[in-house]
């Protein structure tokens, strides 16, 4: 019973950072095309998939690996085109996705952003919330990054996560042209991943 409770609060807690999120950035629905928008998208198969994690989120770190080979698979077989949706279940999460931007931004290539979605996982795993810190932590993996202004690119992320009504992560959109389907949770996400290959 206690236990359900904190989770009940979790995800009320959750769901008001999303709402502070939609705030500070509100986005437009449909097609999105403003300018000096740095999509975090990748491939060119027909099937549309959108990410949405959190760097600290446990399921989502936990379950990063499986779905992470899955798409390097999907992308470079041409099956799919990924987008990366950073979504603002926790306070720290913008502070990541502005340096995950920031690291697209300097290099804008499929397997260098894996391997910085794996850092900015294991950096917050180790609890780095500063600036600073995080900065060190990337400078100490080789990774470097490129300042933009990303309020663009959160706009356009920020309108996905409304039009896909995505509540909680990890969740997955599938968009195969004629179907579109919202999976939610690792064991989800991975058997519509795996169905695609």
């Amino acid at each position: 019973m206690g236990q359900n409770k904190t989770l009940a609060h979790r995800r009320v807690g959750s769901i008001l950072i999303m709402f502070c999120f939609f705030l500070i950035f509100p986005g437009v629905r449909g097609g999105i095309c403003a300018e000096n928008v740095l999509m975090p998208s990748f491939g060119t198969g027909q099937v549309t998939v959108r990410m949405y994690t959190d760097y600290f989120c446990g399921p989502c770190r936990s379950a990063e690996p499986r779905i992470e080979y899955l798409i390097n698979d999907l992308v470079k077989r041409n099956i799919i085109r990924i987008t990366f949706i950073d979504t603002p279940i926790h306070k720290q999460t913008l502070l990541y996705t502005n340096y995950f931007l920031y690291i697209l931004n300097r290099k804008n290539d499929f397997d260098h952003v894996l391997f910085a979605r794996t850092a900015l996982f294991d950096a917050a795993s180790k609890k780095i919330q500063e600036k600073n810190r995080l900065e060190e932590f990337l400078r100490q993996k080789g990774i470097t990054y490129k300042f933009l202004d990303t309020k663009p690119t959160l706009v356009a992320l920020n309108a996905y996560i409304k039009d896909d009504a995505v509540r909680s992560t990890p969740s997955c959109v599938i968009d195969t042209g004629s179907q579109k389907q919202l999976f939610s949770g690792a064991d989800q996400i991975i058997k519509a991943l795996e169905l695609l290959r």
